[in-house]
């Protein structure tokens, strides 16, 4: 109850306090889209040096394979990246470009696979490419970002740029060389995390980065799972542990997966690890329910009382994800349940883009 002799308050200064929940000046597109490309460039850029490197280790590990399941691992890199797995450069020609000419000197699957994947400037996806667009996108918001995370992609950028060197280290030490893409990758993430304002711009950096992540997450197991299954038969026991062992490794799981589930790797276990763990950064589950809080941070400052269709599609797959159980996932069929999410996921990122920056 309140006392007879509380103050009435003072109206005038109780309203600005309702007004203070109206949405806020959005960003100006063009800002929005290059703060959400250059995040989502340098988050793919990683994915690519690490789907390198665990398949160099993983061959290294596992000796002699037969010819086909090792080609079918390399072509697995370019499938995840939504590439085509038929290589350039085996006839001999690839438009006069450097990393073409290197394609077509160098015999091995490992070396082909790695430069189409690292300097090729006709593979959209190559690192090359991926850390060029971030850079691009960084420098047309160079006042939305701060001065660190600008001369850290722009060091990254200029490493790449002296094709000599870069193509030693690929062929003395490529370990080094993707190791240095992933730990750019980190870098460039921690120093957004601790220098820029958690305020649009920033949820638009953690929307790409995590829409990202579960799509490249899927597609990983999507494409190792099969390859895996098709020759399951052919290894023994603990060859096999190796490669289900690459498959999280791939996902950067290996160490939080073996204190969660002791003992073998059993692929039921793996796909839904990746899938569903709730409290792992790299789980699909995860990187969906922050997109959706980085989906739901951009609507309430821009527009709190509309229906974002992003915001609905990444809601829907964030329920499924957090009530759904591995026999569920089994019995409709892993591929089936990996394609409706990546659909999902690109259905969202559409609508996003529409809502937002196709202005």
């Amino acid at each position: 109850m309140t006392p007879l002799s509380a103050p009435v308050p003072d109206v005038a200064r109780v309203v600005p306090k309702f007004r203070a929940h109206h949405g806020n000046r959005p960003m100006l597109a063009r800002d929005a889209d290059s703060m959400y490309w250059m995040s989502r460039y340098v988050e793919r850029a990683e994915h690519v040096a690490r789907l390198l490197l665990v398949n160099s280790n993983l061959l290294m590990d596992v000796g002699d394979l037969a010819p086909t399941l090792e080609q079918k691992q390399w072509q697995s890199v370019m499938v995840v990246m939504r590439l085509d797995p038929a290589l350039p450069g085996g006839d001999g020609g690839h438009n006069g470009s450097a990393a073409g000419g290197l394609l077509a000197t160098h015999g091995t699957l490992a070396t082909r696979v790695g430069l189409h994947m690292t300097l090729d400037p006709a593979n959209p996806n190559s690192i090359l490419n991926c850390i060029t667009k971030a850079r691009e996108n960084a420098r047309a918001i160079r006042e939305n970002i701060s001065a660190e995370m600008w001369e850290s992609l722009n060091t990254l950028y200029w490493s790449l740029k002296d094709d000599a060197v870069i193509r030693a280290r690929l062929e003395d030490a490529p370990e080094e060389f993707y190791r240095a893409i992933m730990g750019g990758s980190h870098l460039f993430q921690g120093l957004a995390d601790q220098t820029l304002a958690h305020d649009q711009g920033w949820h638009f950096a953690q929307l790409a980065k995590y829409l990202e992540r579960a799509d490249v997450t899927c597609r990983v197991i999507e494409t190792r799972f099969d390859i895996l299954r098709s020759a399951d038969t052919l290894m023994a026991g603990a060859l096999r542990n190796i490669h289900w062992m690459g498959v999280l490794r791939s996902c950067c799981s290996i160490e939080y997966y073996r204190r969660q589930h002791v003992g073998d790797l059993d692929p039921i276990k793996v796909a839904s690890f990746l899938l569903l763990e709730p409290g792992f950064p790299r789980s699909v589950r995860f990187a969906v329910q922050r997109a959706l809080g980085a989906m739901c941070a951009i609507r309430s400052e821009v527009n709190p009382l509309a229906i974002d269709p992003a915001e609905r599609i990444l809601g829907r797959l964030n329920a499924d994800l957090e009530y759904a159980e591995a026999s569920e996932i089994m019995a409709e069929g892993l591929p089936n349940y990996l394609l409706r999410i990546q659909n999902d996921l690109d259905e969202a990122a559409l609508a996003m883009q529409k809502n937002y920056f196709m202005v």
